[in-house]
């Protein structure tokens, strides 16, 4: 065969390899209706519309899209379904040409294309199952220690007092999701995201224009429907999920005459975490800090460490739909104010000084989890406060598998809800729901603005305040050494009222430095808490406006007579459910913010006055020396 014949066989091949390996543009068709949040860069579709994949990286359970408009945007994944890719349009390839003896090169193996390139991006890869999370193993484990997870069999048995918690991912502490650092995504094995993993508390980059939603707070990324469609929301609300919840199981909602509220426990309890220690394993290549935690209805001991506190957060922040969880203090201490400034815990994460001040805001945040009516009878919180070294790891393994497989976690929390028999109004809800957004919304900026206000303050008091105080005292010490050149008898008492009056002026200035940690630090704390707390409320706020929104839809859709009213009617109750879930836990919140704000307000003042009173004192003092001066 002539050689341009062949060159001309083996150019039309190429181009229908090139033909064949062109990806096809991936489509998908709406599930349901979706009305997208401009602001938030979502894109608007309808029932049946069907969009153009552009991106499935989003994460999160976010894809990018484009509609027939040429508009695109976000789009929640649950809400789609991926449409097969269409039989190509082109006629087979020609066979390739027989090899001529003349050409030494031999035939290569698989040379019938018979459509591989296109079968390679068929229909198989759309109906597979998601794959699941990798099997785990640390690969930093210090000399050669294989330390794998728990799925893994090569698990090595430390003594007790090292072993308890090798079910636990081993790298270094510092390395943990809530570090402001990069950290590792590695996943434990599991149904979904039942492995452990790195729970994604970023630290937020506020920007002045685009970081604030119309709920006041940071808004996170693009998750507005996706954990509550993904865990099963969108299927408590259209009933397509039941199970027989026990009663041991349910959690009760009661009317009040501030509307639903949680039922209280009738004794409430306490934990206090105590005696910090440094401990080691995989004998002596892993070192941690241990606290001590003591819960006032056992009073047992049970040691834990940051990254089982990282865990429980992660499980609450699963299960408890509609309660917003507090984040916890940062790995990295950051906050410039209360016992302990930045400065002090440069010294490492083994410090004296960083482990008690981490030891003392993880006290805070569990005083607030033990105060909450539903989180402190939780059956994963108290597999947290009671599970004990001696029990064994097989105990502590069972509980926690036992609390990431929970039944009723996300959407399916709702079931385990006993609401009042009493039906609510809509409309009186959104009204409520409204108030409450602009109520977290303002209550936002004023903690932004106080805290900015306080940590100026606070600047003033360590600096400039003592300074001008100082410099007035360091006046009348240089007035009082003029005088003394006066050695007459007459003079000798004004002289030492006058130095004694620049004493007093620099110990009011020393006063000045230390206050902010008598009354002012205090509330900063306070503040802190709560601006932490309001960050975590967009997503309780969005969930309620999504089944709202659904319940709507579903009206409008009986209306046009295209859903049956008994339908209608079972969703407007499940959305009742939701809607009392997320009432009691506004109430909640109100309740404990009433009492918080009145304890910091009174710790406030009462160190303000002390101060003053003080300073009065002092001053009073200085001006009876001039009684006989």
């Amino acid at each position: 065969m002539p050689a341009v014949q062949i060159l001309h066989d083996c150019c039309n091949s190429l181009s229908v390899v090139t033909m064949l390996t062109v990806p096809q543009a991936i489509q998908a068709r709406g599930l349901y209706d979706f009305n997208g949040d401009l602001d938030n860069g979502e894109l608007t579709f309808s029932t049946g519309e069907t969009l153009t994949i552009v991106t499935q990286d989003i994460g999160e359970g976010w894809w990018e899209a484009r509609n027939e408009a040429g508009q695109q945007g976000l789009i929640p994944e649950s809400y789609v379904q991926l449409l097969e890719p269409p039989e190509p349009s082109f006629p087979p390839p020609p066979p390739p040409s027989a090899p001529v003896s003349d050409w030494n090169t031999p035939q290569t193996e698989g040379g019938d294309w018979n459509n591989d390139a296109w079968n390679s991006h068929g229909t198989e890869s759309w109906d597979q199952e998601p794959p699941h999370a990798p099997d785990y193993t640390n690969h930093n484990s210090a000399g050669g220690v294989n330390n794998q997870g728990f799925r893994g069999g090569g698990v090595q048995q430390q003594a007790s007092e090292e072993g308890w918690d090798d079910d636990w991912d081993d790298e270094n502490e510092d390395n943990s999701s809530n570090s402001t650092t990069n950290t590792s995504q590695d996943q434990l094995p599991g149904s979904g995201n039942f492995g452990l993993s790195a729970p994604k508390r970023e630290k937020k980059q506020m920007t002045q224009n685009s970081d604030f939603s119309k709920y006041g707070t940071v808004k996170k990324s693009f998750n507005r429907f996706s954990t509550f469609a993904k865990t099963g929301g969108d299927a408590f609300l259209m009933g397509t999920v039941s199970a027989n919840v026990s009663e041991s199981d349910l959690i009760k909602i009661i009317d009040t005459q501030d509307g639903p509220a949680w039922n209280y426990p009738s004794q409430p309890y306490t934990c206090a975490i105590k005696s910090p220690k440094k401990e080691s394993k995989l004998k002596g290549l892993k070192s941690y800090i241990a606290y001590q935690l003591t819960p006032s209805f056992s009073n047992i001991q049970v040691s834990r460490r940051y990254k089982h506190f990282d865990w429980l957060h992660e499980r609450l922040e699963a299960k408890f739909t509609c309660i917003p969880i507090p984040p916890l203090p940062d790995k990295a201490l950051s906050v410039s104010f209360g016992s302990l400034s930045t400065q002090g815990v440069k010294g490492g994460r083994y410090e004296d000084d960083f482990v008690s001040e981490r030891m003392r805001q993880l006290q805070l945040w569990v005083d607030r989890m033990v105060r909450h009516p539903v989180i402190s009878q939780s059956e994963v919180f108290n597999h947290f406060l009671t599970c004990t070294d001696e029990k064994g790891l097989a105990k502590w393994k069972a509980g926690k598998r036992k609390a990431e497989k929970d039944e009723y976690q996300g959407g399916k929390f709702f079931l385990t809800l006993q609401t009042p028999p009493t039906s609510l109004d809509m409309r009186d809800v959104e009204k409520r729901m409204e108030i409450f957004c602009r109520f977290v919304k303002g209550m936002d900026d004023n903690m932004r603005n106080m805290l900015q206000i306080g940590h100026d303050s606070r600047k003033k008091h360590t600096g400039p305040y003592k300074r001008e105080f100082q410099k007035i005292g360091g006046s009348f010490k240089q007035l009082a050494e003029t005088f003394n050149l006066d050695s007459a008898a007459h003079s000798q008492n004004l002289t030492a009222a006058i130095d004694y009056t620049g004493d007093t002026y620099n110990e009011i200035g020393d006063m000045y430095e230390k206050q902010p940690r008598e009354d002012l630090d205090y509330m900063l704390e306070v503040l802190f808490e709560y601006k932490g707390m309001l960050s975590t409320y967009p997503d309780v706020l969005k969930l309620h406006e999504g089944a709202i929104g659904k319940a709507k839809e579903c009206e409008r859709l009986k209306d046009e007579g295209r859903m049956p009213e008994s339908d209608v009617a079972a969703v407007i109750q499940r959305a009742d459910v939701i809607s009392f879930g997320t009432l009691a836990e506004m109430n909640h919140f109100q309740r404990e913010r009433v009492a918080d704000y009145k304890e910091m307000m009174q710790k406030f003042l009462h160190g303000q006055i002390k101060f003053y009173r003080d300073i009065t004192q002092k001053l009073e003092s200085a001006l009876q020396k001039y009684e006989n001066a």
